[in-house]
């Protein structure tokens, strides 16, 4: 009863925000701008307030456009402004770069309802990296598009169908821009307003961001991370002060020493960023919590740890999001294992990640995976 007086309210406020928005669109389209044709005939109101439910119906579609769109243009200013294509997903159907051609597979990251990855060439001056318009095409993207839309409204008699298409192109299109554009945390992940901020702010820690894509390029042809040139590892303690590009360098960090088996040096850094406490955002919070639970299992074995930090939330996005991240089969692999001690069950997610293994989009990763649930039976055979 809870959850469905819950979708109730929620389908509420966003009728009444979709019907403030639509009008606000209204009235750019017909009074906040005066119009050839609204001088030559009265508004009707009643009629295109009617026109909302039909609009409604255009809502899944108009998201959907813009949403793709949105990280075509990403793709777009990126591409133009040097990168290279590496991936470009919409909800979980990902198109990834490979060896081979392009490739079709499936990815998730809670929060986000796409992402397009463009790479950097190795040999990039990372002082002299463009950052901007990569990070700043999606949003130009639904702005253009939202504008072109209430230019074809104000231009143009059409029948209600149309009208109501293009109203939500306008409608969502302000507002997808507006959530992306303004700099915040949405589901614990930045948006690209956030993003611009902080490279604006922060010049001297743009190499930050070059270093995590040219990272992601190389993992995504299979490459370990302990074979990256060493230059883009560096190991900077986070403090409380630390903002989002010092807190990625970090984890990328900590991921580089489990690919070398540096557990004791890796279940200190997952220590060191789960300290931040609520500074550290909730999507990195379960991403670190999941493997600084593997970690334990790997060194101090610090059971009371272990359950302290595996509540239901961590439980419940970490065998979800092991369909998408090897890494994830790992920590579910080390729990049922050395934790729990049930090989069974501890099997069953060794199994999904070797009937996954060429699934995954980050090649690099199942690499790595393999090693860490080489460790973690190691670990299980000298308990015993």
């Amino acid at each position: 009863m809870k959850n469905i007086l819950k979708m109730l309210l929620g389908m509420l406020v966003g009728a009444v925000a979709g019907y403030g928005g639509v009008m606000l669109v209204m009235w750019l389209v017909d009074g906040g701008m005066p119009s050839a044709k609204s001088h030559s005939e009265g508004i009707d109101y009643g009629l295109k307030a009617m026109s909302i439910g039909f609009a409604l119906l255009w809502l899944f579609v108009t998201v959907f456009i813009h949403l793709v769109l949105h990280e075509a243009g990403h793709l777009i200013t990126g591409l133009l402004t040097g990168y290279k294509f590496l991936s470009f997903r919409v909800f979980k159907f990902t198109i990834v770069k490979t060896d081979e051609g392009l490739r079709w597979k499936r990815f998730h990251i809670q929060g986000t309802g796409g992402q397009c990855i463009l790479e950097i060439p190795e040999d990039q001056d990372v002082e002299k990296a463009p950052w901007f318009w990569y990070n700043a095409g999606g949003v130009l993207m639904n702005l253009l598009l939202a504008g072109l839309s209430i230019l074809v409204l104000r231009s143009f008699e059409l029948h209600l169908a149309a009208f109501s298409f293009f109203v939500m192109m306008a409608f969502v299109g302000i507002l997808v821009a507006f959530m992306n554009g303004v700099p915040m945390i949405v589901g614990g992940v930045s948006n690209d307003g956030y993003n611009l901020w902080t490279l604006w702010r922060h010049p001297e820690e743009r190499r930050f961001f070059v270093r995590s894509l040219q990272a992601a390029g190389k993992l995504s042809r299979g490459l370990r991370m302990s074979k990256m040139p060493a230059t883009w590892f560096e190991d900077i303690p986070v403090k409380e002060q630390s903002h989002y590009l010092e807190i990625s360098n970090r984890i990328l960090y900590m991921a580089l020493l489990e690919d070398q088996q540096r557990f004791e040096e890796a279940r200190m850094v997952a220590e060191e960023l789960m300290a931040l406490g609520k500074k550290l955002a909730q999507l990195y919070k379960l991403e670190v919590g999941g493997e600084l639970v593997m970690l334990e299992l790997l060194t101090t074995q610090r059971h009371d740890v272990v359950d302290k930090l595996w509540d239901k939330q961590l439980e419940r996005y970490t065998i979800a999001n092991s369909k998408y991240s090897p890494i994830k089969c790992a920590v579910l692999y080390a729990y049922e294992l050395l934790h729990k001690r049930d090989a069974e069950k501890a099997d069953t997610y060794k199994q999904q990640f070797e009937a996954h293994r060429d699934d995954y989009t980050m090649p690099g990763e199942a690499k790595t995976t393999t090693i860490l649930i080489e460790s973690i039976i190691k670990k299980s055979t000298d308990n015993n």
